[in-house]
């Protein structure tokens, strides 16, 4: 089984693609993944879920900066 820290990490670098999924935010919950389109109605989904769970946003491409660059690829 893996650890918490292990799947975050996967799913970051999974989703933080700016080019296929910007603008776009995900809750993840077990092994469910929704997508959104607004902040606001992925965290009310997240809230109503028991446990963890894990919201990730990805930014546009004109929101994403170089440093936004240099964390993926340190995750990866």
């Amino acid at each position: 089984m893996e650890g918490l820290e292990e799947l975050i990490r996967r799913a970051v670098i999974k989703y933080m693609d700016v080019k296929k999924h910007g603008g776009k935010v995900f809750v993840i919950w077990n092994n469910e993944v929704k997508e959104f389109t607004d902040i606001a109605s992925a965290r009310k989904n997240a809230l109503s879920m028991p446990g963890i769970t894990i919201i990730i946003q990805v930014p546009t491409k004109d929101e994403a900066d170089e440093s936004f660059t240099r964390f993926l690829r340190v995750m990866s």
